[in-house]
């Protein structure tokens, strides 16, 4: 009898552990199942927070969360140098001077609008007689009280032409006022050997396109057109910025604009042209930095306005007109600037000297 109830108790024994398995396995806790074909499985992080090496003292504030980083400037797209040609053609009315001069002018606007187009001169290169190239005016600015004056390689380039075909076959003056009067004559100090390599081709062009990409160059003042003419010791001159136009800053644009002028006019009437606006889309030649900024449309989008001035409106030079988009009317163009900044950097590689 005792052997009988020992079986019975083991029996009863086994019976208890396999109901306490069933109760773990078929529960009130869900099946597993099988992911469905092609849905990836959740992965559980298994990163920790770094643990600091140093004690920090108890902030008082809460530090804001940093910044997102602003998205890299796009790639510039080819547009037109505004060289104008001052070959004689039908005066056109100018539609949109008024509103676009007035616009978003500071109560400053006189003084930054003076001291900025003191410094600005046009630049006029003519042939001897009638020759393979067009003569052309164009825009530059002082940027030294030596006479410096920093515009684009693709009006410098006719220096480089002077004596093509024959002696002193292209003549360049240096004018300035309003409306423009021949004052000076320059030399040419400096022009990028890479827009030279990439666009040799295009001096013949009947409409040359870049990107702005390498166009500026440097001409120093060597004399006075004539001897009534006085060489002064120290000439207007802006200020050169070695950072990028701030986002959305307010600018003043500033040009010998030409292009609703016939080719009498150009010679007689120029005036300089000014306007303000803002820095709208920005762009960059490679990497992460600024190198050309829009200044959209105003009066000084215009044919001859290469070359001329983009200021803050403290006077301090930011940017370089080199190119513009088409339209009928100014208002709808896109003007665009090299950044000061970008020339300094590249007048760096290219001369490996400070600028």
């Amino acid at each position: 009898m005792p052997a009988f109830l020992s079986i019975l108790q083991t029996i009863l024994a086994l019976i208890a552990g396999i109901l306490i398995v069933l109760a773990i396995t078929f529960g009130s806790a869900p099946a597993a199942h099988a992911p469905a074909e092609g849905v990836p499985q959740q992965i559980v992080a298994t990163t920790t927070a770094p643990i600091a090496t140093t004690t920090l003292a108890v902030a008082t504030t809460t530090p804001p969360a940093p910044k997102p980083a602003a998205p890299a400037p796009a790639k510039p797209v080819e547009t037109k140098p505004i060289v104008a040609p001052p070959a004689p053609k039908v005066d056109l009315p100018l539609p949109d001077v008024i509103t676009t001069i007035t616009n978003l002018a500071p109560t400053t606007a006189p003084s930054v609008n003076d001291r900025v187009r003191a410094a600005l001169v046009n630049i006029l290169c003519s042939t001897a007689n009638a020759g393979p190239f067009e003569s052309t005016s164009a825009s530059g600015v002082v940027i030294d009280p030596r006479g410096v004056i920093l515009t684009n390689a693709h009006v410098a380039q006719f220096y480089l032409l002077k004596d093509y075909p024959s002696q002193n076959f292209v003549q360049c003056v240096i004018r300035t006022g309003s409306p423009a009067s021949p004052k000076y004559i320059a030399e040419l100090l400096f022009i990028s050997p890479s827009w030279i390599t990439k666009n040799a081709e295009k001096l013949d062009d009947d409409t040359p396109t870049g990107n702005g990409e390498h166009d500026y160059a440097l001409l120093r003042i060597t004399g006075t057109v004539s001897g009534s003419v006085e060489m002064p010791t120290s000439f207007p001159f802006v200020l050169t910025s070695i950072s990028p136009p701030p986002e959305k800053a307010d600018i003043l644009v500033a040009g010998y604009a030409a292009g609703f002028l016939g080719g009498i006019s150009v010679i007689k009437d120029l005036y300089a042209s000014s306007a303000f606006s803002r820095v709208g889309e920005v762009y960059t030649y490679g990497g992460n930095t600024i190198d050309l900024f829009s200044t959209g449309g105003t009066v000084v989008a215009q044919q001859g306005a290469s070359g001329g001035a983009v200021t803050l409106l403290d006077g301090t030079l930011v940017g370089l007109i080199v190119t513009s988009t088409q339209a009928e009317q100014t208002g709808a163009r896109d003007l665009r600037a090299l950044a000061t900044s970008y020339i300094i950097q590249d007048f760096q590689a290219e001369r490996s000297k400070s600028l």
